[in-house]
């Protein structure tokens, strides 16, 4: 076959079909191809043709991916998550989220692929003394009280970013897409909150390799205590330095959310 054709079999490959259904397509004209005039066989298919046919197809596979807020089932679905990514100590019962979620229904985010939940975001605003107690490590995030937990048209808020996750698949490629996507919409909401709302200060605490990389990343600065903690006090000032990171992370091989525990355990060992 010449180099500007691909044989019939490379079709059927690239497009996913039968060899009937190829045939029949290539004869009503749905598949482009080439026959000489007067000859039945030998027909040929143009590479430039096909590839525009494999990459508009392609397009239509693609998963819809969608941002909102987080329903009580995606809630409990993100608890259960969390068990495949934090240690036992940093993970919050699904009660205490509901607490949470009943004092302020507006901290926590959902991506979804195709209306399933495929991970989440949670952005809290918080006092701040609770969220000093967090960095001294001497309180866990299980033991934030509903009390504590402010409202956004409060003035004089300090956020606290206790989570950023996705759900893995074992496709790296996938995971990876799912992370960009989560990275990007969380990136808006946390921008869109500070536009909206009287936010002085940002905190997030890494419980993770890839969400000490994130943070740093970001901008945020490292603050003394037991844990490792971050602040960024200005968010508007970061947004140059965000967009530059949106296109870093597409480049990255790994994507910026946390790991499965046991495939960090064997990369530590």
């Amino acid at each position: 076959m010449e180099e500007r054709y691909y044989s019939p079999e490379e079709v059927m490959k690239l497009l996913g079909i039968s060899k009937a259904t190829l045939n029949r397509r290539a004869e009503d004209g749905t598949i482009p191809s080439e026959l000489e005039p007067g000859k039945k066989r030998g027909r040929k298919y143009p590479k430039e043709a096909i590839n525009a046919h494999v990459k508009l197809q392609k397009r239509k596979d693609q998963p819809k991916l969608t941002f909102g807020p987080t329903t009580n089932s995606e809630l409990w679905a993100s608890y259960q998550n969390h068990f495949n990514l934090y240690e036992p100590e940093d993970i919050v019962t699904y009660d205490r989220l509901l607490e949470w979620k009943d004092a302020n229904k507006d901290i926590f985010m959902s991506a979804r692929e195709n209306g399933k939940r495929v991970g989440g975001v949670t952005i809290m605003p918080l006092a701040e003394d609770v969220i000093k107690s967090l960095i001294d490590d001497r309180i866990k995030e299980q033991d934030i009280e509903p009390w504590s937990i402010r409202k956004w048209s409060d003035k004089d808020l300090a956020a606290y970013i206790p989570s950023i996750s996705i759900h893995h698949t074992g496709d790296k490629q996938k995971d990876k897409d799912r992370g960009l996507y989560i990275i990007r919409n969380a990136l808006r909401w946390a921008i869109s909150l500070d536009k909206h709302y009287d936010i002085k200060k940002w905190y997030a605490i890494a419980a993770t390799p890839e969400g000490k990389k994130l943070v740093e990343h970001l901008g945020f600065k490292k603050l003394e205590g037991k844990r490792d903690a971050y602040i960024l006090t200005d968010l508007k000032s970061a947004t140059r330095p965000i967009q530059a990171f949106i296109k870093q992370m597409e480049q990255e091989e790994e994507p910026l959310v946390p790991s499965l525990k046991n495939k960090r355990l064997k990369q530590e060992v």
